[in-house]
């Protein structure tokens, strides 16, 4: 009878606390894509070329979706509390197709998650893609070794390093953002017009 009435008492505790979390709740996180290009289709005359394009090598904390930074010193840290929606390499090879589409002037562009054929590939590691203080004012920085590849035996056809920095107008993550965008669109048109002149060679 005394466990009975041990029991009756405990049991209502014992629900109370089940409901309660011993964990801290975990802070909203924000998901940023790059904007949209903005280049207009291009007027100039194209090449019938199929290309393409795959994620880039990464390594360390530039394989997530972490948006990164280097306030000082070489050290790489992340802004608190927001993503990329996808990994680096995914979202930098889905807003370069979506650029090199828009332009227009290479006719078929496919990705790897497409297992489509292509008479040319491009690859590369992306070896950059953060934003920097420098002087105290951000600054954000894409550094690319390309790699235009024949898909049939693997062979290396031409390489390149690309790197563009764009100057960053505040320091709140939007900006960041846009910066990243415009950057990328500066790297996508210098990449493009090397990838024309190579697939006219």
């Amino acid at each position: 009878m005394m466990a009975i009435r041990r029991w009756s008492f405990l049991l209502p505790v014992i629900l109370m606390l089940s409901g309660c979390s011993l964990l801290p709740a975990s802070p909203p996180v924000t998901f940023y894509r790059l904007p949209p290009p903005t280049l207009a289709p291009s007027s100039a005359p194209g090449i019938e070329l199929t290309l393409r394009i795959t994620r880039p090598e990464t390594s360390g904390l530039l394989a997530g979706n972490r948006i990164l930074v280097v306030p000082q010193d070489n050290q790489l840290s992340a802004y608190q509390g927001v993503r990329w929606v996808s990994p680096v390499p995914v979202l930098w090879r889905d807003q370069l197709i979506d650029t090199f589409r828009q332009d227009g002037r290479i006719r078929h562009i496919s990705g790897d998650a497409d297992s489509l054929q292509a008479e040319l590939e491009l690859g590369g590691s992306l070896r950059a893609f953060n934003s920097e203080y420098r002087q105290g004012r951000p600054l954000v920085i894409i550094r690319f070794d390309a790699q235009l590849v024949d898909p049939r035996d693997r062979r290396i056809l031409a390489s390149r390093r690309f790197e563009v920095t764009e100057p960053v107008p505040g320091v709140e993550v939007p900006a960041v953002v846009v910066a990243f965008g415009v950057a990328h669109e500066r790297l996508a048109r210098e990449l493009l017009d090397w990838l024309l002149a190579t697939g006219r060679r």
